[in-house]
């Protein structure tokens, strides 16, 4: 463990973590690059796919559904849980909340919910896993995943760069914030002076032992 970032988590009293895929990568789930039926996660979860081959789009949905389900917390998520940290996320996976964090924050959205883009009602995603293309009951339209498709705009990103302003160390976890706008937020806390703390490999071990020091700090 580096010295530094021990250092950083003692001093902290508002930390904030940003997460994305890697950090579920050990609770077995995918990353946008995975392949499906010759198609790239990244290719299918598009608003262009979606909108020219809903079928297709929900058929792995569904397959996705399926791993979401089984998947359970590993020790990254349950630390940040335990020791309270706030969390915002680019993941769909909902496993930040089954692991016990209550102050989650999701950019891209989750796979628990279909939406009726026409009247704005929300359902259970287990309407779609018995129907190729389910419509809203009301409107008879097709349901979207309540999920940001790349095309989309991310959702609550003023105030996760609120949250990233008024923090004292922020975590960066299983992602590199490569694209607009999520970018953006390291740069606050940069230019803020916020320690920014990188975990990108292994953070369902590193995490664990760091947030021990932030558990002893808020006790």
């Amino acid at each position: 463990m580096d010295r530094q970032w021990i250092s950083w988590a003692q001093q902290a009293r508002r930390p904030v973590a940003i997460t994305g895929a890697g950090i579920s990568v050990p609770s077995g789930l995918p990353t946008v690059s995975k392949t499906w039926r010759g198609f790239t996660l990244k290719e299918i979860f598009t608003v262009d796919f979606y909108r020219r081959d809903p079928l297709t789009f929900y058929d792995c949905y569904r397959d996705m559904l399926l791993d979401w389900r089984v998947a359970r917390p590993n020790p990254a998520h349950l630390a940040l849980a335990e020791a309270g940290v706030p969390v915002i996320t680019q993941n769909l996976d909902g496993l930040h909340q089954k692991a016990g964090s209550r102050d989650v924050l999701e950019l891209h959205g989750n796979l628990r919910e279909l939406l009726c883009e026409r009247c704005g009602a929300l359902y259970p995603a287990h309407a779609a896993e018995a129907n190729p293309q389910p419509l809203c009951p009301t409107c008879g339209v097709l349901l979207k995943p309540n999920i940001v498709l790349e095309g989309e705009d991310v959702r609550h990103i003023a105030v996760a760069a609120d949250r990233v302003g008024q923090a004292d160390l922020l975590l960066v976890i299983g992602t590199k914030l490569a694209m607009k706008p999520v970018c953006t937020l390291p740069q606050i806390a940069a230019a803020s002076g916020i320690p920014i703390l990188h975990c990108n490999k292994k953070a369902e071990e590193l995490l664990p032992a760091l947030c021990v020091y932030l558990r002893a700090e808020e006790a």
